[in-house]
This record gives structure tokens, C-alpha cells and sequence, in this order.
């Protein structure tokens, strides 16, 4: 989550009727990159780095929640669904990402959402998702923002493929677990390990990790 200014500045954080709505930061780490460590020596994780920056801004740590499960956007979306959405209840969401992230970002989160709704509520519906898309303006040189965008296109013709027939949560939950990357114990090997698919992991799209 990107924002600026102080709290008085977030108005994502206030739902229609003036009450406060709580702040989710997302990600443990990603697979592209070692883990950054703490002065404590411990890992330090992308939603406690997001969780400091916004209380910096201004933003009360009780009205704060993080999920550190998730390495990649499709765990983002999955656990945000899974350790926070479900359980508390929410009906509606906000997901603020950056420009370049946006079109897969909202894919994987739609899918999420709505196989979770099918599965626990008998309705597609239930959830209700809306996207707040913050500028890449100055975010990274024009030769490592082009190289991420053809990542995420590509990123996002996988993600649709490989989640075309999936109707239930279950599905998502066999696929997640059995053949990704991030979360399958079957490819833990491959986890760090420089583009292990030959995917076009380049040192230009590593720069923007």
C-alpha cells in the first residue's frame, strides 16, 4: 500500500458513514529477493515496513492489520481473503497497489474474492471489491518499469490460465498449495533461486522488487 501525507490525508481509511475502517498491509517477502533482517536479526517483513511507514504518517497502530503468509500477489489476495476478510466478516474491500501492479493485482483479487464468496455464501457477490491505482511517476528508471510491465502482462495470462476453471475455493486452495512457487512444499527447492522457470526474471525486472 502506497500513501503520503498524514492520517488527515487517507481518506480510503473512513467508510461513507464516517466510522474508521481498519488498514491491511499485505506480504511477508518475495522469492526474488533474500529476506531483509531486522535490527533484532529477525525478518522483516514488507507488511511491518508498510505497518511503520503509515503509523509515521500519522496512521493510530490500532487501526492497523497485517498479513505476513503471503510472498507473490496471488497470496496476497488468498490470504487476505483467508486470515483477515472471512474471519472479521468484511463485505467490502479496498485494494491500493501501484499503477504497474493494478490490472493483475485486480484479476487475482476478484478471483479470490469471488470463489471465496461461491464457496462459503452461495454467492459470487458477496464480496464487494473496489481498486485505488497510485502512480508509478519517479517509482523506478523507464527501462525497469517497461521490463516490470511486460512481467505483469505476461504474470496475468498465467494467472487466468491456470485459474480458468476453477469454481470453488477448494480449487484455488489445491492449486496454491500443490504448484506454486511460494507455498507448495513440492517446489520448495526452487524458492530464491533465480528465475527458476526461465521466465524473463531479468535484472531489470529484479530492480523492481
Amino acid at each position: 500500500m502506497e500513501t503520503s501525507g498524514t492520517y488527515a490525508n487517507l481518506p480510503l481509511h473512513f467508510s461513507k458513514a464516517g466510522r474508521a475502517c481498519p488498514v491491511l498491509c499485505l506480504g511477508g517477502g518475495t522469492p526474488h529477493k533474500p529476506v531483509v533482517l531486522g535490527a533484532t536479526g529477525h525478518a522483516l517483513h514488507e507488511a511491518t515496513v508498510c505497518a511503520e511507514y503509515l503509523q509515521g504518517r500519522g496512521l493510530p497502530a490500532q487501526d492497523i492489520l497485517k498479513e505476513v503468509s503471503s510472498y507473490d500477489t496471488v497470496g496476497n489476495g488468498y490470504f487476505a481473503l483467508t486470515i483477515h476478510a472471512i474471519p472479521a466478516a468484511w463485505r467490502r474491500c479496498s485494494v491500493v497497489t501501484s499503477s504497474f501492479h493494478m490490472p493483475r493485482s485486480r484479476a487475482i483479487f476478484e478471483t479470490c474474492f469471488r470463489l471465496g464468496g461461491q464457496s462459503l455464501y452461495d454467492a459470487r457477490e458477496h464480496f464487494s471489491l473496489d481498486f485505488h491505482a497510485v502512480l508509478d511517476d519517479k517509482a523506478f528508471a523507464p527501462d525497469v518499469l517497461r521490463a516490470r510491465q511486460l512481467k505483469e502482462q505476461q504474470s496475468l495470462e498465467t494467472w487466468r490460465e491456470d485459474t480458468a476453471k476453477f469454481t470453488r475455493l477448494q480449487d484455488l486452495h489445491a492449486w496454491l498449495h500443490s504448484t506454486h512457487l511460494c507455498y507448495s512444499v513440492l517446489r520448495q527447492g526452487g524458492f530464491g533461486v533465480k528465475d527458476p522457470l526461465g521466465r524473463g526474471m531479468t535484472e531489470e525486472v529484479l530492480a523492481s522488487y
